[in-house]
């Protein structure tokens, strides 16, 4: 038997036991045997007391009666949808008058035949002959020349002599820059790379402003030109309508053969 065991029954035992003595101490006590002792007789006198006043009845309320709920009105009963109006026949449309056939045109009457103009009368011309037309030609020859005439042979002359003066100042100028000149020295020796600048000046060849026209493609030796040309003014240059005309604002091309 387990411990546990062993300790319910000693616990029922104890149990046992007190309830035991319990039992035999009831019965064996003489004062539960006696006999029960009545109590002597009391007088009782009746004392009158007032009178307690009657609590007044409530008298019981009237039930209220419940209101009737008004009768729901009578619903109006719809008015009969009025039948739908027959409709109107179409009326049949007007048949298209025909067309009145167009008036036909007058048959165009034939244009007369134009008349030949008449044949012009060529008047016969007598041809000169082989001497008369050889004199004529060393009159023409001995006559002095006209005014017009003389004015283009002189104008001709001016520029034959104002493209030589152009000439013999642009290349001083391209002389003067190319003293100035010092050329990067990988482009010293070769002759197949040009810049073309604008060079604007003032009356006296003094330089203003230099600027790059046509490109080498190599921008230091562009550079280089610029340079030279600025190192180089005054520039030679003309007086009067020629500067103006031509080296105010002249474009001049360089390439490594000017410098010396």
């Amino acid at each position: 038997m387990s411990d546990r065991g062993a300790a319910l029954l000693f616990t029922l035992f104890i149990h046992l036991l007190v309830f035991g003595l319990l039992v035999f101490s009831w019965s064996t006590d003489p004062a539960l045997h006696k006999a029960p002792v009545i109590p002597p007789h009391v007088k009782a006198t009746m004392v009158e007391t007032s009178k307690q006043k009657k609590a007044p009845v409530s008298k019981p309320k009237p039930e209220q009666k419940p209101t009737p709920k008004p009768e729901p009105k009578p619903k109006p009963k719809p008015k009969p949808k009025p039948e739908p109006k027959p409709e109107p026949k179409p009326e049949p449309k007007p048949k298209p008058k025909p067309k009145p056939e167009p008036a036909k045109k007058p048959a165009p009457k034939p244009k007369p035949e134009p008349k030949p103009d008449p044949k012009p009368v060529i008047p016969e011309i007598e041809e000169p002959s082989l001497e008369e037309m050889l004199a004529e030609e060393e009159l023409e020859m001995a006559k002095p020349a006209e005014p017009a005439q003389q004015e283009t042979q002189d104008a001709a002359s001016n520029a034959d002599q104002s493209d030589v003066e152009v000439a013999s100042f642009t290349d001083a100028i391209s002389a003067q820059v190319g003293q100035r000149w010092r050329i990067p020295g990988n482009y010293r020796n070769r002759d197949d790379i040009k810049t073309q600048v604008r060079i604007q000046m003032i009356p006296g060849g003094e330089v203003i402003n230099v600027s790059v026209v046509k490109s080498s493609g190599y921008p230091d030796f562009d550079e280089s030109v610029m340079n030279a040309v600025k190192l180089a003014s005054p520039l030679p240059v003309p007086d009067g309508p020629l500067f103006d005309k031509q080296f105010r604002s002249l474009v001049i091309e360089f390439d490594p053969g000017v410098a010396q």
